[in-house]
């Protein structure tokens, strides 16, 4: 481990702790100290640690206390006791509580290095995990051979960036894949182990944005009833991403720009400064030179993002990525749902080529997925596309995808819904929910999911059909 590993060491023995300092800041470790538990808060709140290591005993509060504050207020920072051999059962009722190891008297430093590696390792490791399983639902779309000389320039630059932490704007419509090169910038960079954490600032009412971002204090608004840390401390030594970024109203994009400059964060409600260490990646669908002009961006802001542009094509410029792009979303979506659709009819693939495709990689997504669950061919038709100009939107549509003998998916669905009769609108919703759970095996969590609404929500939209009826 190369990066300053930024430790909190807590002892009353002043002159230990100097000693540990000057034997462990040599291998890279950033050592802050503290004489005692009070002292040790006080660095808490205006620093942001790694891990922190504390005596077990000490006069008044004790490392039993500092290590009940650390999992009331920051849980994410593993705890390391030392201890006197005479202590050793305390130290073992401190794992119980939550810490993460602890060590003997008289301290070895190559011990304790090791010990605080491990911590930290852990600590990434768990943070990792979860951007696995983040991954496994978002890397697709871009991340495969492009045959786009234009992507593959944004890929080439990629590829440079992986010890540079300058700031990266992406431009480009909504639906591009922003956020997955973001991703992958993320990822193949030096920050990769670190957090990825990802904001829209056009989702977030005007009144929070700046809390979300910086955090704020126990009592500084009402409701904020603990305090919470922000976006910027979540992702230190990782990745902000500022999906949106020209929706920051002025003042938030004032206080942004004061971060970029000087890369401390005040949350809300307090005076204290936490140095943290982030990379921005920043994204917008709007020409922000033009919104800089207008008056409705910051100019100063725009060049501080503005450091490492990248343009991403939209998807009617990668016309000979759109057919490798459909066969790869539906062999996803057949799999996922388990459906006997294997492959795009001659007519699905000039249709879907001819298409304008305003919503970009998103829009081909969701036109796959939604015609991956309703087609009933081996192959889907334009008639299961139901894309404008294609002639999957005229009465009787499109062929059966040469599969003889097999009615279309939209005669099949014009059939069940004269089947139903004319009915209330929230019923014909409980029934297409109903199908959705059952071609998910009965999962209502996964259905949710895809149907992009709670499971709460699903629920409630099932359980008040009966009012209709």
């Amino acid at each position: 481990m190369t990066e300053n590993r930024r430790t909190l060491l807590i002892d009353d023995d002043t002159t230990a702790l100097e000693l540990i300092k000057d034997l462990l800041e040599p291998k890279g470790i950033q050592v802050h100290l503290a004489n005692s538990v009070d002292r040790a808060i006080e660095k808490l709140a205006y620093n942001s640690y790694q891990v922190v290591v504390t005596d077990l005993k000490m006069p008044g509060k004790s490392g039993m206390d500092i290590l009940d504050y650390c999992r009331a207020h920051f849980s994410e920072i593993p705890v390391v006791i030392l201890t006197g051999h005479a202590t050793v059962p305390s130290a073992v009722e401190a794992l119980k509580k939550g810490a993460f190891d602890y060590i003997s008297k008289p301290i070895q430093i190559e011990e304790l290095e090791l010990v605080i590696n491990k911590a930290i390792s852990h600590e990434k490791l768990k943070a990792q995990n979860t951007f696995l399983k983040e991954e496994l639902e978002k890397r697709e779309e871009l991340l495969f051979d492009t045959h786009s000389t234009e992507l593959q320039r944004v890929y080439e630059t990629i590829q440079n960036l992986h010890e540079i932490n300058s700031t990266v704007l992406l431009t480009g419509e909504s639906g591009t894949g922003k956020e997955v090169v973001a991703r992958l910038i993320h990822r193949s960079s030096s920050r990769g182990a670190g957090s990825f954490v990802p904001i829209n600032c056009g989702a977030i009412p005007e009144q929070l944005i700046e809390s979300e971002l910086f955090g704020y204090e126990k009592g500084a608004f009402t409701d904020a009833k603990q305090r919470t840390k922000g976006k910027l401390e979540i992702a230190d030594g990782g990745t902000l991403f500022l999906d949106e970024v020209n929706e920051l109203p002025p003042r938030a994009q004032v206080s942004l720009l004061r971060f970029i400059q000087e890369r401390v964060v005040v949350p809300l409600g307090s005076n204290r400064q936490v140095h943290v260490d982030v990379r921005i990646i920043a994204a917008s669908n709007k020409d922000l030179a033009q919104l800089v002009r207008q008056g409705r961006f910051r100019e100063d802001l725009f060049y501080r993002i503005n450091v490492i542009p990248l343009a991403m094509p939209p998807l009617r410029r990668r016309t000979e990525d759109i057919i490798p792009l459909a066969q790869w979303f539906l062999r996803k979506f057949s799999r996922e749902y388990n459906r006997p659709v294997h492959g795009l009819s001659k007519a699905a693939e000039t249709a879907i080529k001819n298409y304008d495709w305003p919503g970009n990689i998103r829009e081909l997504r969701n036109c796959i997925e939604r015609a991956s669950i309703i087609g009933n061919s081996e192959y889907l038709d334009t008639a299961d596309l139901f894309l404008p100009g294609s002639g999957s939107e005229a009465e009787g549509g499109g062929g059966n995808g040469g599969v003889a003998g097999q009615n279309t998916s939209r005669d099949h669905c014009r059939g069940c819904f004269e089947d139903l009769g004319i009915i209330p609108l929230k019923r014909l919703e409980a029934e297409y929910i109903r199908f959705v759970v059952q071609k998910l095996g009965g999962n209502k969590s996964r259905a949710a999911e895809k149907l992009g609404v709670s499971v709460r929500g699903l629920r409630y939209k099932l359980n008040n059909e009966a009012d209709t009826q």
